[in-house]
């Protein structure tokens, strides 16, 4: 029918349609740009959720290796854990360095824990010490502290010339810090209480 019409017959008849056609479109499909648009705004949030999803899956490939960290820190801080006393350990800590000054055959003349410093996770706690012997008792004793499984750091030693009884021939002053672990840093005046 279209071939048997003159050219420009054929193109009134194209136009025609096409205006029919978006004449139809527009009556049952009236917001068709409004349409568009929110196609278009799916489309964009779909493409988001989309790179979301990818995002999580690239951590989750990589929670094998954050669990290996975590297990490692854990262990680190348990290792941590056993060379710092704990509150509850700071008594027999005391003891023990009592004890060890009368194995290493000194004379303990002043002995007095100080008061607990707060620094970041872990507290120290000084004790102020004086203790007569020899030389080589002294050089025992501070021998023994070190090989101990806590740390404990000696500072502040001064010596002077002693005349007491027996073999005595030194006074020693000298601090001896050991460290408290504590992962809260309201740990402090609780430890302070135990202290007192």
């Amino acid at each position: 029918m279209m071939k048997n019409l003159p050219f420009w017959g054929q193109l009134v008849l194209v136009t025609v349609l096409a205006g029919g056609a978006l004449f139809v479109a527009q009556s049952y499909y009236p917001n068709f740009s409004q349409t568009s648009t929110e196609i278009a705004e799916l489309k964009t949030q779909h493409q988001g959720k989309e790179d979301k999803i990818r995002e999580g899956q690239a951590i989750e490939a990589q929670l094998p290796e954050f669990e290996r960290e975590i297990a490692s820190l854990k262990q680190k801080l348990e290792d941590l854990k056993q060379i710092l006393p704990t509150e509850a350990e700071t008594g027999d800590l005391l003891k023990w360095i009592k004890n060890l000054a009368d194995q290493s055959n000194l004379d303990l003349k002043f002995f007095s824990p100080e008061s607990f410093k707060q620094v970041e996770f872990y507290t120290e706690f000084p004790i102020r010490m004086s203790v007569t012997g020899t030389y080589h008792d002294l050089g025992m004793f501070f021998d023994r502290i070190s090989k101990y499984a806590r740390i404990i750091n000696v500072t502040g030693v001064g010596l002077d010339s002693w005349r007491g009884s027996g073999d005595a021939s030194i006074k020693a002053d000298f601090t001896a810090t050991t460290f408290i672990y504590s992962d809260k840093t309201d740990t402090m005046p609780a430890a302070q209480g135990a202290q007192k």
